[in-house]
């Protein structure tokens, strides 16, 4: 893949060098960050947006009022499992306190959550996966998520469930919109140990896991995969503290066979075309109408509008300044070098290192920060805020390293603001993992925190 030589014009740190463990890692703390530089690093995200808390949670002042539309963080990777397969995480609803009864987190029915693809290069969607949820109440008269304990998916004792349907959506060929599944459960709350005494959480969650046309898909609760330390809130009392542990996430995961994200259908055999990098976004919508009520529920009209998007982590928090931040989470990615180009070339970050904490970051050429841009164009894709990963042959889970996709053991805070710094030196928060191990199977991500352990 056509990318900037990151290694040798940064010095990133090993794991983001296209060559980190498969595995989860196991290490709390980066043992080469100074006082100064965890400091540094999250001044950034004080200063570069009071909105943020984390990847991409609460990050513009609109979507901060909206949660169960807030996209989080997106993952992709070729799967560890099947390497002729592309895995895609898309992530939603920020923060999920475990025990958060009686009303647990879900998807909302009135909205609507899309995987976006773009396979040419032009930054212009080609394919999209679009998730419609339900969710039915089985008996009204109790306060009780689940009456009794849960046994498995399908439970009668399993009060309120979501399901959604999965549809295909091609710009060209055929077919251009396809249903490839009706009715699929979201794996239910892990709501603790009463719930699932005699069955662990885990195996009823996994049956949630659907396979259908080469497609495999979960959608469900998991562990909040993003890690950082948030504690710059406190006036930058920071010492890499990982504050995300113990909460969760909204998850969405794909698994799909490379052939049909690709054009024409067929994986391309060379690395460096336009057409060998897919590029990828999440998304989510809502009615552009909604009605309250006084004595019926609130009514909700028209077509969809977009409300939240998310490719790269930390754009819209740190690149994009407050004014512009809910413009961000309208527009779309082709369109993002006319509304953000200037602020990708001239970040503020860089100045503000150098102002706060003196660090030595070097100045902004006149010219800008084309490298920062040449990252988000490889091979000679028209520049966006897309998740570019190399689908063509040969292609296997080790080479699936941000900014080639993003796995889920993948530093990116680190990456970013060594990026954003380019002083030849690493720049870090001194959190380097999860809190919980990642698995190598499907869906990949950590079982979610129970609400009574």
């Amino acid at each position: 893949m056509n990318y900037p030589n990151l290694e040798t014009s940064i010095s990133l740190p090993h794991a983001v060098r296209g060559h980190a463990n498969s595995g989860p890692r196991t290490a709390r703390t980066g043992g080469t960050c100074s006082r100064a530089i965890l400091l540094a690093v999250l001044t950034v995200g004080a200063i570069g947006s009071s909105q943020a808390l984390a990847s991409s949670h609460r990050e513009a002042p609109a979507i901060a009022e909206d949660q169960y539309v807030d996209n989080t963080d997106v993952y992709a990777f070729i799967s560890p499992e099947d390497s002729s397969k592309l895995v895609i995480v898309a992530n939603y609803v920020p923060l999920l306190l475990p025990a958060s009864g009686p009303n647990f987190y879900r998807f909302s029915d009135d909205a609507r959550y899309e995987i976006r693809i773009d396979n040419d290069g032009d930054a212009r969607t080609d394919l999209t996966y679009r998730f419609d949820f339900e969710t039915t109440t089985r008996n009204g008269n109790t306060f009780l998520y689940n009456t009794g304990s849960i046994e498995d998916i399908s439970d009668r004792d399993l009060n309120v469930r979501q399901t959604y349907r999965l549809t295909r959506i091609a710009s060209n060929g055929s077919p251009r919109r396809k249903v490839l599944a009706r009715e699929v459960p979201v794996a239910p709350w892990h709501v603790g140990k009463r719930s699932f005494p005699n069955a662990s959480y885990e195996a009823v969650a996994r049956q949630a896991i659907r396979e259908t046309d080469g497609v495999r898909m979960f959608v469900g609760p998991r562990d909040e995969p993003f890690f950082v330390d948030l504690q710059v809130f406190d006036l930058l009392g920071v010492a890499g503290v990982p504050t995300t542990d113990g909460v969760n996430v909204m998850s969405i995961v794909l698994e799909l066979p490379i052939a049909d994200v690709a054009r024409d259908g067929v994986r391309p055999t060379y690395a460096d075309g336009t057409d060998s990098v897919v590029g990828i976004y999440a998304r989510a919508l809502r009615r552009r109408v909604r009605v309250l009520n006084r004595n019926r529920d609130a009514g909700h009209f028209g077509g969809y509008a977009q409300v939240s998007r998310l490719a790269w982590p930390l754009v819209n928090e740190v690149i994009i300044p407050l004014g512009s931040k809910d413009k961000y989470n309208r527009s779309s990615p082709h369109d993002d070098v006319a509304n953000f180009g200037t602020f990708i070339l001239q970040p503020e970050i860089t100045g503000l290192l150098n102002a706060v904490l003196g660090l030595g970051c070097p100045a902004t050429p006149a010219g800008g920060r084309t490298d920062i841009v040449g990252l988000l164009s490889p091979n000679g894709t028209v520049a966006a805020d897309l998740l570019r990963i190399n689908i063509a042959e040969g292609q296997t889970f080790a080479d699936s390293a941000f900014p080639n996709g993003r796995k889920l053991t993948d530093d990116v805070v680190d990456t970013l603001l060594t990026v954003a710094c380019n002083s030849g030196s690493p720049v870090g928060d001194g959190v380097d993992t999860n809190d919980l191990p990642f698995t190598d199977v499907f869906p990949f991500l950590a079982t979610p925190h129970s609400g009574n352990p």
